[in-house]
């Protein structure tokens, strides 16, 4: 990964065959980011994307090996870690997304983090999750 500073966040590139969410919390906990959104674009392979069953209060997965485009990639960190939601395609055009269980960089990944004060979560209990919290 290369990071570089910006007046109002940083740059992440990511190359092939680098892991997502591990690769951005790990450099989040190196950089002592825990509050910032993050977007980005570039290629994936062998994704998994998940969605909250809210009658179970469980996400579910499913994987999708080969190569995607990453049309969007939008999401959240704090002191606890990545939160991302993705959207891909492939030569087909028909979108998937959902919730970021895991995905490698199949090409390139750029992606900008937008720092801001840090975020605090607090326990969603109706669905199981946790909440940024406003007021912390």
């Amino acid at each position: 990964m290369q990071s570089r500073k910006e007046k109002d966040g940083y740059w992440l590139i990511l190359s092939r065959g680098e892991e997502i969410k591990s690769a951005i919390e790990k450099w989040a906990k190196e950089e002592g980011v825990d509050g910032a959104m993050v977007f980005g674009i570039g290629a994936v392979e062998d994704a998994e994307l998940g969605y909250l069953n809210i009658e179970t209060k469980k996400y579910e997965s499913r994987k999708f090996p080969g190569s995607h485009e990453l049309l969007s990639f939008l999401g959240n960190i704090n002191a606890e870690g990545l939160h991302a939601h993705l959207s891909m395609t492939k030569g087909d055009f028909v979108v998937r997304g959902g919730h970021l269980m895991s995905a490698k960089i199949s090409v390139v990944g750029e992606f900008f983090v937008l720092q801001t004060s840090p975020l605090a979560k607090i326990p969603l209990p109706e669905f199981g999750l946790r909440k940024i919290d406003l007021q912390k």
